[in-house]
């Protein structure tokens, strides 16, 4: 009986020292990719348009006719307020859509593939924190919702502009708009979420009011606002 609790006693003891382990090596890591990028003075923001060219051209380059996208965002870099569909780091997830198939009864089969994936990411000169240039990822499998990539036809620049409209809003200069492109496959549509907020010279000047933000889902095929 002493025996077991002691071997018991053992058991747990190494199971612990496994964890604390794991839990240090794991924290630089996590710090390391969570670490904040900032924007050097003659940082501008590089555009959607120049970003998705790029890949485009490495998507197609990979993938072929079985590119699909899931997810599209501007990376946020402190120091730099997003407007008219810039962003010095853009991101996109990219699929290589081997088998389509649907997760259940309701859902079309071409919604959902199994795949490949990878991340292709663009980062304007000056950005502190991240190298220069374009960065292909390495693969890694793919089961889920995306689309073809020529069902984006809206930029997050015209995407922008509709969702001041709808908030019947017009932009200030301390104004920062962040932008997402979504796949809302229950409804079958891709969609920009565009985020404005107070920026960081509104900040720093003193000029951001509590909860001063709002977002606003704008159909990335026809334009429209989503309610």
């Amino acid at each position: 009986m002493a025996q077991s609790v002691v071997w018991h006693r053992f058991v747990c003891l190494a199971a612990m020292l496994l964890i604390g382990a794991a839990s240090l090596v794991a924290a630089p890591a996590e710090a390391a990719r969570r670490k904040s990028l900032h924007a050097g003075k003659d940082v501008r923001g590089i555009t959607f348009e120049e970003f998705w060219a790029k890949a485009r051209e490495e998507g197609i380059k990979w993938a072929g006719r079985r590119l699909r996208v899931r997810r599209i965002i501007s990376v946020p870099v402190v120091g730099f307020d997003g407007r008219n569909g810039r962003s010095p780091v853009w991101e996109a997830q990219l699929v290589r859509c081997d088998r389509a198939q649907s997760t259940d009864e309701e859902e079309a089969p071409s919604r959902t593939c199994r795949g490949r994936s990878i991340t292709v990411r663009m980062v304007e000169p000056g950005v502190e924190g991240a190298d220069a240039g374009t960065h292909v990822s390495k693969e890694k499998h793919f089961r889920g919702a995306s689309i073809p990539e020529e069902r984006i036809v809206i930029s997050p620049q015209r995407a922008e502009e509709a969702a001041n409209r709808h908030r019947q809003y017009n932009p200030a200069e301390v104004d920062s708009y962040s932008y997402e492109l979504r796949y809302d496959h229950r409804n079958d549509r891709p969609l920009w979420v565009i985020k404005r907020t107070c920026g960081y010279r509104g900040k720093s000047e003193g000029r951001c009011q509590p909860g001063d933000h709002w977002i606003v889902k704008v159909d990335a095929e026809s334009g429209e606002v989503t309610k």
